[in-house]
């Protein structure tokens, strides 16, 4: 047998036909070099036997040829030769058979192909090869190209699933991918090919399935299809179990990573047509999914969560190389990317860091670069990067927030309908039949839930996704930096002066003009992006940023934004960056610091600015803007709260606290002032909830025993009621005990700055009322079951506030307050505090209770004394009262536009918390007030002449 014939599978011979194709007649004996391209044309095009595989003949023919070329020897020229011939002749007939689908019979050849080579991929490999070469040599590559990845994208969508459950095919495909773009030459042209950008009407959840790169890169564990299959099982599994389906997709998803990680990088290296392709491709998907990170945003209508958390996850691999610990590259981000014309970007509609929009396209229209300075690839990944993070992996995190707390209504609905299906109710059996509906319904939520728990803790791509904001935030220093020198020379803040006197809450408009150039006018997604990946990743037990030796970029970038409140105009950005931090302040474990106390200690631009930071956006969180900006502050303001305590654990701060209570007291008692305020609503509020809640729950128990109802609600409107304070109580009770534990800490060791005139009187009124009721006459009222549920425990809060009285008893204006209040002081109350938290509790020790009882002694005292002054007064004219008191002024003064006299120290305490005069709701400040120093002498005179006559 010739090696024509073994090579071919073709003979003469018909008694050899096993396996081998007999030639008709016109092919004569002997079979030579000639006659290889007749054989192989008849074979592909006319021999019916073949018609189904003529390219898995080809390849096999490579095959056999390649092995006897390994057999031949240098002396059997000829066979060699004859080999050569064969090898050539099959490479072009492959490229011919992937260039014209009619040149075989049948239909749909190339998704016949396609299949074939799907199958038995690694068998293919080494002849597509020779085929890519081949048409690089006549200059067919596109055209190979464009028919192979468009076949192989046409066989992925016949599919009924293509996921990573399907791994053999997968594979299959990636490897197709890599092969094809290992020759540079693909790699540079491969964007040509159709359908690898999409057209300008492409909806936004059409990406991955329309073009050409979207089947792979949708490759992931967040694929609904994969979750459910891998999840969906065993709703009642165990942690443990539901980790090793964490680890076994884990373990998948970062080889795909890695796969796709390659294919992308031969691309971007391809050429600088590709690259910048490429970079479109990227832009167009995340500029057309903006509401993915929407409040209202329909889910079905924008990319899936698998397709560009891939996306996020390749550019910021992409993003390492400029951002690693060296700084090395950190100059070749453009801190001035945004001037670039022709953006990949779409900023129309972006929010800016602390400029309307009219200002920044004004700013950007007046200094644009020029068409020749266009934009590098590392300023282009960074901030493409950028907008991944806040569109792509902050938009899956809004799905998980959103998607929780559905699967707990839907296990609750799934309980009732079950439990209702019992019953012989009629309704309860059409409810039942809606179950199964319901039940698939739960499972598919159930399991996507799972999927991105999964894809959050899978710590190596996090550690990678925190690396790259890490990086990110030394570039955002960079920027904000006026030199623009940061990290290799020290950013020096403030930016601006501190204004003295003056609340930022009430200053936007001068920071505004203030803010630095060219951050002002940066996207706030910028900012945002690292924000809600951080406040979201910092809940996992496998967080990035435990331990993590660049945790310090990211405090540093937060201590700055903190401490210039001209960068950042949203408040609710700084109140979730403060969360954040409060999460790294509060203790691991017990005697174990918090994962960033190390950073806020020994880190010098932290360390010199994060307290004055916190002080000041405790007050300016006051107003934020939104209709729910009275209740926005709490939480901020808690976490806040944690911050602080943590803090004054560590001496420096401790210092730095008491420094500015001393050395800057109008700000510090601003801060005070602001405490007090929430403290007081607080506990209002959330001891009347606890009574509401015991009223609920007493008439529930009697209705339940038959007594007749006292109330006019029904028992379902009852319950209602009781699920609406029982909140109402747990959270304003959860907040006013952080905010007692900062009046224990602070007054003990800065105890004037609780008794200047503007506060000392709320201070005690607020003190006195809630003394009377955790011990008056109707305490019996916060009497609930569980009070630990609504985070309520009146015996330690009453040790909180007899604390602040101890702490405060040797303040000569403090007593007099607490004296002063006729509504709420009582000898009495502190007598029955004592009995509680000494002899009946022993919460306080015998030193704490004799100084309590000396307190109420002196405050009782001193209320007999001025009880009797205050009665040589009541004929005091009216225009010696306060208007807004009613006692007689120290210091009166003017107010500038009412031209109402009133007591300064009022007037002060007015100013901490609205800075518009009280009589006309005009803009005031203190310092334009007019002291009325006639009426002060009149005053004067007239208490000197009552103390003569009472002498």
């Amino acid at each position: 047998m010739s090696v024509l014939e073994e090579v071919l599978r073709v003979s003469k011979d018909p008694a050899r036909s096993k396996g081998f194709h007999v030639l008709p007649e016109e092919f004569e004996p002997p079979l030579d070099v000639d006659q290889v391209d007749s054989i192989l044309l008849y074979q592909l095009t006319e021999n019916l036997e073949l018609a189904p595989q003529p390219f898995a003949y080809l390849k096999e023919c490579f095959e056999r040829a390649q092995q006897q070329k390994r057999i031949a020897r240098k002396s059997q020229q000829q066979d060699f030769g004859l080999l050569q011939e064969i090898d050539r002749l099959v490479i072009g007939y492959g490229l011919v058979l992937f260039q014209v689908e009619e040149f075989c019979q049948g239909e749909d050849n190339f998704l016949r192909y396609m299949s074939q080579i799907i199958a038995k991929t690694d068998d293919y490999t080494a002849f597509l090869s020779q085929l890519i070469q081949r048409a690089i040599q006549e200059d067919t590559l596109l055209e190979l190209t464009e028919n192979f990845l468009v076949t192989l994208k046409k066989y992925i969508d016949s599919l009924t699933l293509f996921n990573l459950n399907d791994s053999q095919v997968v594979s299959s495909v990636l490897t197709l991918f890599e092969l094809f773009v290992s020759f540079k030459p693909v790699a540079a042209l491969i964007t040509k090919v159709s359908g690898f950008l999409a057209g300008y009407d492409v909806k936004p959840n059409q990406f991955e399935k329309v073009t050409l790169l979207g089947p792979i890169l949708t490759l992931s564990p967040l694929n609904a299809s994969v979750a459910l299959q891998n999840y969906g099982d065993n709703l009642e599994r165990t942690q443990q179990q539901t980790n090793m389906i964490h680890e076994s997709l884990q373990t998948e998803h970062k080889m795909i990573l890695d796969r796709l990680f390659f294919i992308m990088d031969k691309i971007i290296r391809g050429s600088n047509e590709s690259r910048t392709d490429l970079l479109i491709y990227f832009a167009q998907i995340i500029n057309k999914n903006h509401l993915r990170r929407g409040d209202h945003a329909n889910a079905n209508k924008l990319a899936t969560n698998a397709f560009v958390t891939n996306i996020a996850l390749l550019l910021i691999r992409f993003s390492q190389p400029f951002l690693d610990v060296s700084y090395k590259k950190i100059d070749k981000i453009d801190v001035n990317y945004f001037n670039n014309l022709n953006l990949f970007l779409d900023l129309s509609s972006e929010t800016r860091m602390n400029s309307d929009f009219k200002e920044a396209d004004e700013f950007y229209d007046k200094n644009k670069k020029n068409e020749d300075n266009k934009p590098n690839f590392i300023s282009d990944c960074f901030f493409l990067a950028m907008a991944y993070l806040h569109y792509g992996i902050g938009g899956a995190i809004l799905y998980e927030e959103k998607v929780t707390p559905q699967v707990k209504r839907m296990r609750e609905e799934v309980g009732r309908i079950k439990r209702a299906a019992q019953s012989q109710d009629m309704f309860a059996r059409f409810a039942a039949m809606q179950l199964p509906a319901l039940e698939k319904s739960l499972q598919t939520m159930q399991s996507i839930k799972q999927a991105l728990q999964g894809f959050f803790s899978h710590k190596t791509l996090q550690l990678e996704a925190f690396d790259f904001i890490s990086g990110a935030s030394t570039f955002l220093v960079r920027v904000i930096d006026p030199n623009h020198e940061f990290p290799f020379k020290q950013i020096h803040l403030p930016l601006i002066p501190d204004q003295v006197g003056v609340e930022n809450v009430d200053n936007a408009d001068f920071l505004r003009e203030n803010a630095p150039v060219p951050f002002k006018y940066f996207p706030e997604f910028v900012i945002e992006g690292i924000i809600n990946y951080t406040q979201h990743i910092s809940k996992f037990v496998m967080s990035p940023m435990f331990g993590n030796p660049r945790l310090h970029s990211f405090i540093e970038l937060a201590t700055v934004i903190l401490r210039c409140p001209e960068l950042v105009s949203n408040p609710h950005l700084k109140g979730s960056l403060v969360q954040v931090l409060s999460v790294g302040a509060m203790p691991m474990r017990e005697n174990t610091p918090g994962f960033m106390m190390d950073v806020f200690e020994n880190n010098e631009l932290v360390s010199g600015n994060l307290l004055y930071a916190l002080l000041d956006f405790y007050v300016i969180v006051e107003k934020t803007g939104s209709s729910s900006q009275f209740y926005d502050k709490f939480n901020t303001r808690y976490s806040i709260s944690i911050l602080l305590e943590e803090l004054y654990k560590i001496p420096d701060y401790r210092q730095k606290i008491i420094w500015q209570s001393r050395n800057n007291a109008d700000f510090f008692v601003r801060f005070v002032a602001r405490m007090l305020n929430d403290l007081t609503f607080l506990l209002d509020e959330g001891l009347s909830s606890l009574t509401e809640v015991h009223n609920i729950q007493r008439e529930i128990e009697s209705r339940v025993r038959g007594v007749a109802p006292t109330r006019e609600e029904t028992d379902k409107e009852l319950q209602t009621k009781l699920a609406s304070s029982e909140r109402q109580a747990k959270s304003s009770c959860g907040l006013a005990e952080k905010s007692i534990t900062l009046f224990n800490i602070f007054s003990k060791d800065i105890p004037a700055a609780f008794s200047t005139p503007e506060i000392v009187d709320r201070l005690a009124g607020m003190l006195d009322y809630n003394l009377a009721s955790l011990v008056g006459p109707k305490c019996r009222e916060l009497k609930v079951k569980d009070p630990r549920k609504y985070s309520f425990d009146a015996k330690s809060l009453l040790k909180s506030l007899c604390t602040v009285y101890i702490n405060l008893s040797d303040q000569p204006e403090f007593i007099s307050a607490v004296a002063k209040d006729g509504r709420s002081f009582s000898r009495e109350l502190f007598d029955r505090s004592v009995h509680i938290l000494g002899t009946k509790t022993g919460l306080a020790s015998d030193e704490f209770c004799v100084k309590l009882q000396q307190f109420a002694r002196d405050a009782q005292d001193q209320k007999i004394a001025e009880e009797e002054e205050d009665l040589e007064m009541v004929e005091a004219p009216d225009e010696f009262l306060d208007p807004l008191m009613f006692t007689i002024m120290k210091d009166p003064v003017i107010l500038p536009t009412s031209k109402v006299t009133i007591d300064r120290s009022t007037i002060k305490a007015h100013l901490l918390s609205d800075s518009t005069d009280p009589f006309n709701r005009m803009p005031l400040k203190l310092e334009d007030v007019v002291p009325n120093d006639d009426l002060r002498h009149q005053i004067e005179m007239f208490k000197n002449k009552k103390r003569m006559d009472r002498g």
